[in-house]
């Protein structure tokens, strides 16, 4: 038996991508707050919230605005009822880190100023701590005492200690709009392409996966971005950044030959990083052949990558009842096991790794029968 199917080369466009890629330079643009409250007072939602302000007659109480002092260490101090115990691995790994520690990085302490004077931290423990732990080392110029050592402080004056409790979960990150993954990823890539700096091997990393992916035309945006209409665009950064260069060279490069026109679908990375690192694991290539022949399988069968999700999931689904007794949860490692055995089911020959062929063993028999019968 031959393998059934044979890929069908589609015309290939120009992808706008490749000029307008917010990667490729920043925009070199600085604005006012007069430009935010512009955007505001356009914005619904902003009219609907100062709708809601006038309705409860309610006023901005300056006497709540933080303060800002000098604190010695000595006068801080820490409840653990409403802060976590001290993760020494975060003081040592993360903020002392002489890699990455620069003072000019560290942050206010914020705390709570009771009527009697009491400073109680509410949040910055950890850089507090480690602070004082250089001090107690030796390692900081003209200070032996941390004791004595001032450090900016952010406060509220305030006998509530359920604020302080409230505030906590709010600092962080119930109250805050965090950074989305690909605006991690765009602050390393700048580092990098404006600012000309190369010296955390992180930031040097990132850039160089995102320029692998560049040069198969393979652009990451944001999720809410305008920009994923546009082919070669992918949303998928938390798994992107977890394959390697070679990984993400084979993966972009399929996806440029054979789906060039269509967005780069989750499913590309999770499938293309389980082949690549079980064809290693054999010691195997992944020939040019296996992968023309996937594309014109997942080309015939499913048209495109997402209908191949589709599919791939309620056959998941499927397996699981049938041989658990119950609907388990989604395994990512599913996408490639199908691959192959649908790659097999239809006259595949080349090689593939054992181990892709055991794992979910008897996967495809849930697949649709109009699927499958093609194969008759």
């Amino acid at each position: 038996m031959t393998f059934l199917f044979k890929y069908n080369a589609v015309p290939r466009k120009p992808n706008p991508m490749v000029t307008i890629n917010p990667l490729l330079r920043g925009t070199g643009k600085t604005v006012t707050f007069r430009d935010r409250i512009d955007t505001l007072s356009k914005s619904a939602n902003w009219k609907k919230t100062i709708k809601a302000w006038e309705d409860a007659g309610l006023l901005f109480d300056l006497s709540r605005m933080p303060k800002v002092a000098m604190v010695k260490l000595k006068y801080l101090n820490i409840d653990e009822d409403i802060q976590r115990k001290l993760d020494d691995k975060h003081c040592a790994t993360k903020i002392a880190n002489p890699k990455v520690f620069d003072p000019a990085l560290l942050q206010t302490l914020q705390c709570i100023k009771t009527s009697t004077g009491k400073y109680v931290s509410i949040d910055g423990q950890h850089t507090g701590s480690s602070i004082a732990g250089l001090i107690e080392a030796g390692l900081v110029p003209g200070h032996t005492n941390w004791e004595e050592f001032e450090f900016p402080v952010q406060y509220i004056e305030t006998d509530d200690l359920s604020f302080a409790r409230k505030a906590f979960g709010i600092l962080n990150g119930r109250g805050k709009k965090k950074q989305s993954a690909y605006q991690q990823l765009r602050n390393s890539v700048f580092v990098i392409r404006i600012d000309n700096n190369f010296s955390d091997e992180e930031d040097r990393e990132i850039e160089s996966k995102v320029r692998i992916a560049e040069s198969f035309q393979c652009f990451p945006v944001d999720e809410d971005s305008s920009l994923v209409k546009y082919p070669g665009t992918f949303t998928n950064i938390a798994t992107f950044k977890t394959m390697t260069e070679n990984e993400i060279k084979i993966a972009c490069q399929w996806h440029n030959k054979f789906f060039h026109y269509e967005n780069v679908h989750v499913s590309l990375f999770f499938a293309f990083k389980d082949l690549c690192r079980e064809f290693n694991a054999a010691k195997h290539p992944l020939s040019a052949k296996l992968q023309t022949e996937l594309a014109a399988l997942v080309q015939n069968l499913f048209s495109n990558l997402s209908q191949f999700q589709e599919s791939v999931t309620e056959a998941h689904r499927r397996w699981t009842e049938k041989r658990y007794g119950y609907k388990a949860p989604w395994n990512d490692d599913a996408y490639a096991c199908a691959l192959v055995q649908l790659y097999l089911h239809f006259g595949g020959t080349e090689y593939v790794a054992p181990t892709l062929k055991d794992k979910f063993d008897g996967l495809i028999e849930f697949f649709d029968d109009d699927i499958m019968s093609l194969a008759a």
